[in-house]
């Protein structure tokens, strides 16, 4: 650690975050915006997995658009294994971006609980950290992951999901059950990488499925440098439409 960054602790959503500041004039990622995690904006669940697994290969769950329905399967998520065109519309946020559907097939069959007329946007920050937000009609739910580094190949995955449906708390045990079944398909996907292996060989990024991956690093690489310079953050992601087969 450099002599000019230092570590704070900050409480927010319910849930603690460490932070490295670094020297003034070099942005960081701020901290989740949303007004969840108040009496009106319960927290309904929460679910963390340990798994050994490269940090990286962890993150890019995070943001490859054929992470959830290729992973994450289930009778009462997505059990179907037809394929659809799916079509979405990236825009650069600040130090990540973020994914609006350009179609009317883009979420899973879970969301028609939510109505016909929600919108779903998946924001991803650096520098591991994936927000969903759900608005339709008066319900509101953010769903955020996120992976943390606690060992030397080893992290950290987890979920918290807020609502505004203030009854859903009450399912609070069932709800983060459910969403450990989930971070457990993901870890039985890493489990299976060879991650030590991975490490020493270039990952080969092709067509439009794997360009967040790609932005993924670039807004990492993007980062180191204003971190370790005195130059500020520049995003080098583009506003575009990208369109894949899941």
């Amino acid at each position: 650690m450099s002599d000019d960054a230092d570590w704070v602790v900050e409480s927010r959503l319910g849930l603690v975050w460490v932070r490295r500041l670094c020297h003034e004039g070099t942005g960081i990622p701020s901290l989740i915006e949303d007004e969840a995690g108040t009496p009106g904006f319960p927290m309904i669940a929460c679910s963390e997995i340990e798994v050994e697994a490269d940090y990286d290969q962890t993150v890019l769950g995070l943001v490859d658009p054929a992470h959830v329905p290729m992973v994450h399967t289930a009778w009462w998520w997505r059990s179907s294994p037809r394929r659809r065109v799916k079509t979405k519309d990236y825009v650069p946020t600040p130090f990540g971006f973020t994914a609006t559907a350009a179609d009317a097939f883009a979420s899973a069959p879970a969301y028609e609980l939510v109505g016909q007329d929600r919108k779903v946007t998946i924001e991803f920050r650096l520098p591991s950290t994936r927000i969903e937000r759900v608005q339709g009609g008066r319900l509101q739910l953010l769903n955020i992951t996120t992976v943390t580094p606690i060992a030397p190949g080893r992290v950290m995955l987890r979920n918290v999901i807020y609502s505004s449906v203030r009854p859903l708390r009450w399912l609070y045990p069932a709800l983060s059950l459910l969403g450990r079944a989930f971070l457990e398909q993901d870890a039985a996907i890493l489990r299976r990488l060879d991650s030590h292996a991975s490490l020493h060989q270039p990952l080969l990024f092709v067509g439009e499925p794997d360009q967040p991956s790609a932005w993924y690093f670039q807004c990492k690489m993007a980062l180191a440098r204003a971190v370790g310079g005195t130059d500020a953050f520049v995003n080098p992601v583009r506003a575009t439409r990208l369109k894949w087969r899941t």
